[in-house]
């Protein structure tokens, strides 16, 4: 009788199984490698998406640079005086002659043998100037040299006691806070303090030191000030006098932050542009990048390279410098930008106004008698002054026709509704009238945020949209590749499930067989 075939092995079996699987999940693994060439154009858009926010950073520095440092100050000789300058202090040299410093009043008491001695409970009232007497009580057993030092000290009466020791006896010197006639002053003393008294007849103490006034000419015009420390006599610069005699002191442009500001610009520029370059590049090396052929990063990129060589005419600039290539830009072969330090720093002391307003946000003003303080949320434009009102409370006009006002300042802002809103303006007191115009600009700093924003606005942006159109084919093939995987698994275990039925059916087969072929041989034998 013939036999049953043979049970496939188990090796046989897995290999046919792991055939089928291999077949089932082939779509499946089509959408994977489709995936493959997206998911590299969304990890380069991120790299780009990057650097362009980088960018978008780096341009916080042309944002008002109005704000930025405008002015340097130096003199000479050195010790004499220092100096130190804001925005609004005007460029020039100031001479200083016939210095002559502030002094403190300084008190000093006659000597005693030793600073632990009881002098005798009493109290001393001091008066510093105009104000009102402090009086300061010391009790026995405090009534020592040191004791009263400490007791002046702890009551803050506009003087400093100290003990001074002469080489043989101890006296106790008092010593104004401040410098200046205003601040001489006054000691009363009473019961076993009677002997540190000054003022009014008294003299139980000794003035070592006369309270005096600053005083110097400036420019030919003689000032004097209660302190060393000077500031108002020329508006945006603040002197401190050091030393007696003459002193120069020199108040000139400074664009250097204006220049790193540019620069800062510059690097996040190339960066950005380089990022750019190399996955849309093509190279014989390694191909085409994976963002070849993206015509909406290539308009991106022309755009932030028109930026800067395209020629921009605004009413403030003059002196030749109305573009870029003007203060020292230039885009090289590569596609890079270049700044020339030396040339925009040139530029700058010719016509500050001029550069900046290339650069940034910023206003220039035709009247000297107006100055800019601030953009605001001012608009690029230019825009009529007219000053109604200025007096020592409040500055009131309009700027554009809108309202604009200001404390004793004499900063007005314009708070109506316009393109001016936000400006500020300062305005020398007493001015008023027509006051002629200021001329915002936005220079480089708009073109480029313009730009930015058309790339990475969270709803509207080009590369923000690129960038979610891939995600989302990326989670819709993601859906179908599960979808198919479920369905490869299934079939597979389909698949399994019958192999393991039908090697149980020729299992059972198989021992019938046997079984049969048994019984027959076995019959046959027995017949023999």
């Amino acid at each position: 009788m013939t036999s049953v075939s043979s049970l496939l092995s188990s090796t046989q079996i897995t290999s046919l199984i792991q055939q089928a699987s291999t077949a089932f999940e082939a779509p499946a693994t089509a959408l994977q490698n489709q995936e493959k060439p997206i998911n590299a154009q969304i990890s380069a858009l991120g790299s780009v998406q990057s650097a362009l926010s980088g960018l978008q950073s780096a341009l916080s520095g042309l944002g008002n640079v109005q704000s930025l440092s405008q002015r340097s100050v130096t003199t000479s000789p050195k010790g004499a005086v220092t100096a130190s300058v804001t925005n609004d202090a005007a460029i020039g040299t100031y001479s200083l002659s016939n210095i002559h410093l502030a002094q403190t009043e300084t008190l000093t008491s006659s000597g005693f043998a030793s600073t632990s001695g009881s002098l005798g409970a009493g109290s001393i009232a001091i008066q510093v100037g105009s104000g009102s007497p402090v009086t300061i009580t010391v009790p026995s057993g405090q009534d020592s040299l040191s004791g009263i030092a400490t007791a002046i000290n702890q009551a803050d009466a506009g003087v400093q006691a100290t003990v001074i020791y002469d080489g043989a006896n101890y006296h106790l010197a008092l010593t104004a806070d401040a410098a200046g006639s205003a601040a001489g002053f006054t000691v009363s003393g009473s019961g076993g303090l009677v002997a540190f008294s000054y003022g009014g007849g008294a003299s139980g103490l000794t003035e070592t030191s006369a309270p005096e006034n600053a005083s110097f000419s400036l420019n030919g015009l003689t000032i004097t000030s209660g302190s060393n420390s000077i500031s108002g006599v020329v508006p945006g610069l603040s002197l401190t006098l050091a030393g007696s005699g003459s002193a120069t002191v020199t108040v000139t442009q400074d664009a250097t932050a204006l220049d790193s500001a540019a620069q800062t610009v510059v690097a996040a520029l190339n960066t950005a542009l380089g990022t750019i370059n190399q996955f849309t590049a093509f190279t014989p090396a390694s191909g085409g990048g994976p963002l070849i052929g993206d015509v909406g990063l290539q308009i991106v990129r022309s755009d932030l390279l028109n930026a800067v060589t395209g020629q921009t005419n605004f009413s403030a600039a003059s002196g030749g410098f109305n573009s870029l290539s003007s203060i020292g830009f230039t885009v090289t072969s590569s596609g890079t930008v270049t700044l020339d330090d030396s040339k925009l720093l040139a530029a700058a002391q010719v016509n500050y106004g001029a550069v900046a307003s290339l650069l940034g946000n910023f206003g220039t003003t035709s009247n000297p008698n107006v100055s800019v303080q601030s953009i605001g949320s001012a608009k690029p434009g230019t825009y009529g002054i007219e000053v109604s009102s200025n007096g020592a409370a409040a500055v009131v006009g309009t700027v554009n026709g809108q309202a604009a006002s200001g404390g004793s300042n004499g900063v007005m802002v314009v708070s109506g509704n316009g393109a001016a809103q936000g400006l500020a303006l300062k305005v020398t007191s007493g001015v008023t009238g027509p006051l002629g115009t200021v001329t915002v600009a936005e220079g480089l700093f708009g073109q480029l945020t313009s730009i930015l924003n058309g790339a990475l606005a969270a709803s509207t942006g080009s590369v923000t949209q690129e960038l979610s159109n891939l995600n989302a084919s990326i989670t819709s093939m993601n859906k179908q590749i599960a979808t198919l995987q479920k369905q490869a698994l299934q079939q597979t275990q389909a698949l399994t499930n019958q192999f393991s039925v039908a090697q149980a059916t020729i299992s059972q087969l198989t021992t019938v067989s046997d079984f049969l072929s048994s019984y027959f041989n076995t019959g046959s034998g027995s017949g023999s």
